[in-house]
């Protein structure tokens, strides 16, 4: 309970299995965990979460490797994305019928996929066309790193828009759109080893079948770029050592 921030209450504890890394996203009364510990995807009801009541409802462990690095959820369409642990893609699932149940759809396996963001296009050329920013690479994202634009309107029929490299690649971690849309600022995990600046590399997808990599930005400090989001036109930038940078961009 956090509407004191100054004083946050414990209200419960949910077990999972012992690892280094986990990660949860919401969607409606829903919270969905999954960490590289393996135990899929663990689903938590927060219907009555007032009252102090949550619980765990369901575990969902149907596809593949139980180990999972990271969720995302595109809640204008009801998917949920499960992304990685060991060399997985995306394993898909549908929230709309049973958000308690998720449901597996289809999996996206061309490219360990580490993070990801995944938008349905209000307006424009794309319009009504769901559409995943996908970092990472091939051999568990180490080698030919970069940014994967996917159509995954059709869960049947995904096709790869483009793929999207940068100078001096290390190990595609994670990025984050502009509000409009028209760029990707995207976070390098080992470009820079703590030897070198802290760098965000800049993505130029206005159109997402015709991207390009246009700028970089450093804020001069030796650290390792982790992860980053957008809201309006900042961006909030944290690393590992050197606390947190907030950009105009």
């Amino acid at each position: 309970e956090i509407t004191d921030p100054t004083n946050p209450v414990l209200i419960k504890h949910i077990s999972g299995p012992n690892s280094l890394w986990r990660d949860v996203k919401t969607y409606q009364d829903f919270a969905y965990a999954v960490s590289e510990g393996g135990s899929g995807i663990q689903v938590i009801k927060m219907t009555n979460i007032d009252n102090g009541n949550v619980t765990l409802v369901n575990t969902v462990n149907d596809v593949g490797t139980s180990s999972t690095h990271n969720i995302a959820i595109n809640t204008d369409s009801g998917y949920l994305y499960r992304l990685g642990g060991s060399s997985n893609g995306a394993r898909i699932y549908n929230l709309n019928a049973n958000p308690a149940n998720p449901q597996y759809v289809s999996s996206w396996n061309s490219r360990y996929i580490h993070d990801a963001q995944i938008i349905t296009y209000a307006s424009g050329p794309y319009a009504g066309r769901e559409v995943m920013f996908a970092c990472g690479g091939l051999n568990g994202g180490s080698s030919s790193t970069g940014l994967t634009i996917v159509d995954v309107t059709n869960k049947g029929n995904m096709q790869t828009l483009d793929q999207v490299y940068y100078s001096n690649p290390g190990y595609s971690h994670q990025g984050w759109l502009s509000e409009d849309l028209n760029y990707f600022f995207l976070g390098d995990e080992l470009d820079e080893d703590g030897s070198f600046p802290s760098t965000t590399h800049i993505i130029d997808v206005s159109d997402p079948a015709n991207a390009s990599a246009v700028d970089t930005y450093t804020n001069g400090n030796k650290a390792v770029t982790h992860n980053l989001y957008t809201l309006g036109d900042v961006v909030f930038a944290a690393n590992y050592t050197s606390g947190m940078r907030i950009y105009d961009a």
